[in-house]
């Protein structure tokens, strides 16, 4: 357009000049257009932030359980030879106990021991008697001894037998003792603190067999 013709009409020119201002920003903002593109990156050689803390919270960590493991192992060392030191002194204690536990007791003994070796040494013009006296003497003072360690005689006379408490030898059909009584001591029984230590051996009464007493009486 001329410049008269600008002249008679400026809004048209007007016009134009902003309709070529749109143009750019149009073809700018159109479908499918691209942004222009960018070169390669070039490789620096170096490796990333977050790989490098990755890396050292590993090794960190790696370090940190060998310790805890050096630290348990010495711990279970220090407490085998603690175990093993216990041990051998129970060992050597029970043994100690098992070696002395009868000391009380054979010291009580001891009187028992002089009064035997005193009854050997018979005087001139001692008596049956008077050895048997002493000597009833030394085996009372014996039976006191033993029985201060819980020693005691299993009771036989006139007791119904126990199989728990007494040994049968013998057995005799007899009317003058109920069945199953004990009629006599073969060998006494003694308990120790309650606990068996031998059965009494006894004779024990047996009721006689009817059918067999009135087979004979015919």
């Amino acid at each position: 357009m001329t410049a008269a013709a600008q002249a008679e009409n400026p809004s048209a020119s007007l016009e134009r000049d902003e309709a070529q201002e749109r143009e750019p920003t149009a073809r700018q903002g159109a479908p499918g257009a691209q942004p222009p593109a960018e070169g390669p990156h070039e490789p620096t050689g170096e490796t990333p932030t977050d790989e490098t803390d990755v890396a050292a919270h590993e090794d960190s960590r790696h370090h940190r359980l060998k310790a805890e493991n050096e630290a348990l192992y010495q711990r279970l060392l220090r407490l085998q030879a603690e175990f093993d030191n216990f041990r051998k002194r129970t060992e050597r204690e029970k043994q100690d106990f098992f070696d002395y536990a009868l000391t009380d007791f054979v010291r009580k003994l001891l009187p028992v021991l002089d009064a035997f070796e005193r009854g050997l040494e018979v005087a001139e013009g001692e008596t049956v008697a008077d050895y048997k006296t002493g000597f009833q003497l030394v085996l009372k003072q014996f039976t006191e001894v033993l029985a201060q360690a819980g020693l005691e005689p299993i009771e036989t006379s006139g007791r119904i037998f126990d199989p728990n408490r007494h040994q049968a030898l013998m057995r005799e059909e007899t009317e003058a003792f109920a069945d199953n009584q004990i009629m006599g001591e073969l060998q006494p029984g003694y308990t120790l603190k309650g606990r068996l230590l031998r059965p009494a051996l006894v004779k024990v009464a047996a009721a006689p067999d009817k059918t067999t007493t009135e087979t004979q009486s015919n």
